[in-house]
């Protein structure tokens, strides 16, 4: 599997830790226990209470890679990470330091991606992808300074950062999480998205459905957001067009390829915007009488998914 293909299922996988852990601020994440087969398991401890505030003090602690087994193992380091909230994350809205304490000489390197975070810790003088190799019954330890910016929107109410320890077959993952600023998303957030309308939709009567997006995140939205939706399509092969209602009349509106009209920046907290968008079968009429489709709305590219179910039929 491609690096960056592996990186970004990593990432999903931490933004997905960060959304569903209650944990206190600046704790870590309890790890996976290892499997007897696995060498190598990553802990961390704890960094300084409190939250992470944007434009604030920095917080530090220690990723540990401890090898278990009887002989020296491979393994290549692999930074990950991504926010809890409305908004994906990009350059500029973390520093992160990386520093060798019990490790050979490090050198790291740490950006953005598809809305998350993702970096590499590898030997000094190699490359990303570059591993260490850790003796039997040894232990390396870095420790990881983490600042959130003052261009960290208010929208995002959490931060995890991982260290994924890879050896072909197996990858041990450990991740630090970090409550950002004075809100708290746990409840009711980020935005709430809601899909009401009828549930058929025939090759001559179209479904008209109203798609409201809510900001629920303790503040005016920083930047705008770009919702999708996403057609599942049905195994009897019918297709569907969507539009967006502009106020004057039908515009084409996109699918898994193109965005539904953007959430505005600036958006007030509490404050709504509905989209109304109809939904047609496009294409031939005859092949399948009726089915169910999964439309799902949201917005790219880690946004939560609200799914409509309608019932398509060619009469």
């Amino acid at each position: 599997m491609p690096i960056r293909t592996r990186l970004v299922g990593a990432v999903a996988v931490v933004v997905a830790a960060s959304a569903s852990l209650a944990l206190l601020p600046g704790t870590a994440n309890a790890a996976t226990p290892a499997r007897a087969a696995d060498p190598l398991t990553v802990s961390a401890t704890p960094a300084q209470p409190g939250p992470l505030l944007p434009g604030g003090k920095a917080k530090s602690f220690d990723f540990t890679v401890t090898n278990h087994s009887g002989k020296a193992v491979a393994f290549a380091g692999e930074l990950v990470g991504g926010a809890h909230g409305a908004l994906p994350m990009h350059e500029g809205l973390v520093k992160l330091v990386v520093q060798a304490v019990h490790a050979p000489a490090t050198a790291y390197t740490f950006g953005s991606q598809d809305g998350g975070f993702i970096g590499a810790v590898y030997p000094k003088g190699g490359h990303w992808g570059s591993k260490f190799t850790i003796p039997a019954h040894a232990t390396y330890t870095w420790k990881v300074t983490v600042e959130a910016t003052k261009a960290f929107p208010l929208n995002d109410d959490r931060l995890v950062v991982g260290l994924d320890a890879l050896n072909g077959t197996y990858s041990a993952l450990r991740v630090q999480n970090f409550h950002i600023g004075p809100f708290s998303l746990d409840n009711g957030g980020p935005i709430v998205t809601t899909v009401t309308g009828g549930k058929y939709v025939n090759v001559t009567a179209p479904l008209v459905l109203d798609v409201r997006y809510t900001n629920r995140t303790g503040a005016a939205l920083a930047e705008a957001l770009h919702p999708w939706v996403v057609e599942a399509r049905p195994a009897n092969g019918q297709k569907l067009a969507f539009d967006v209602w502009n106020g004057k009349g039908w515009v084409p509106a996109g699918t898994l390829d193109a965005p539904l009209p953007a959430v505005r920046a600036g958006l007030a907290n509490g404050a709504s915007v509905t989209e109304r968008i109809r939904v047609r079968i496009v294409g031939r009429a005859d092949l399948a009488y009726y089915g169910q489709v999964a439309l799902k709305f949201g917005y790219a590219p880690f946004g939560p998914l609200t799914t409509k179910v309608v019932t398509t039929s060619n009469q």
